[in-house]
């Protein structure tokens, strides 16, 4: 096991998103990979690789209840721990322990190539102050902020926020600062998607309250 990861730490380091996630999901000599086995596998692009991962079953063209929190979670753990400058993810120890059967993540991974491959095709490196150090930090605060739209299980509200901090995250990894604003603009709209559609719900449920027990009236 211990060789599979230095294999994918050491091969697949300059290796796209989409190819080293997709790798690791087929190489995986075990049944179930746990999230600490992940973050090792990853290696030194950890924080970009798993706000990739946990945003990618956000974005696959289907709408599975529950399923926005279960990665929506961790995605906000991860982008918040970024923000708060630590060197590398640590998610908590029942994250870390928890796992996923290999056939999954290799299904998400498939299924979620034509927009990691879409991403990746006008990435190239393009530095600037939105790449250093104080930037990413900034980065994870936004990244953090759009998670709690995507943990919310409201249909349409997931998969804008997820795509922009897998943008972002692409971005921040190949240090172009293009991609970075992408994500960031994306985000934007997703926040302003979100929160009206959120803001529609609240006035119907309060619409709804109203008409059964005269609330308001």
């Amino acid at each position: 096991m211990h060789g599979t990861i230095e294999t994918v730490g050491e091969a697949r380091a300059h290796a796209p998103a989409s190819e080293l996630i997709l790798s690791v999901a087929r190489a995986w000599p075990e049944q179930r990979i746990t999230m600490g086995e992940l973050i090792e596998a990853f290696g030194m692009r950890s924080y970009g690789l798993l706000i990739v991962l946990f945003a990618l079953p956000n974005l696959l063209p289907i709408y599975i209840p529950g399923l926005s929190p279960i990665f929506g979670i961790p995605l906000g753990i991860i982008c918040l721990q970024l923000a708060l400058g630590y060197p590398s993810p640590r998610l908590p120890a029942f994250l870390t322990r928890r796992s996923m059967r290999r056939s999954d993540l290799e299904m998400i991974a498939e299924k979620a190539q034509r927009w990691l491959r879409l991403i990746e095709r006008y990435v190239k490196p393009r530095p600037s102050f939105l790449t250093g150090r104080a930037a990413e930090r900034a980065i994870g605060a936004y990244g953090a902020m759009l998670s709690l739209i995507v943990i919310v299980p409201l249909p349409f509200t997931n998969g804008p926020p997820s795509l922009a901090c897998a943008i972002m995250a692409i971005g921040m990894m190949e240090e172009d600062s293009l991609t970075i604003i992408a994500g960031i603009i994306v985000g934007i709209g997703a926040a302003i998607l979100g929160l009206s559609i959120f803001g529609a719900v609240w006035w119907m449920l309060l619409q709804a309250l109203q008409w059964m027990f005269g609330i308001g009236a």
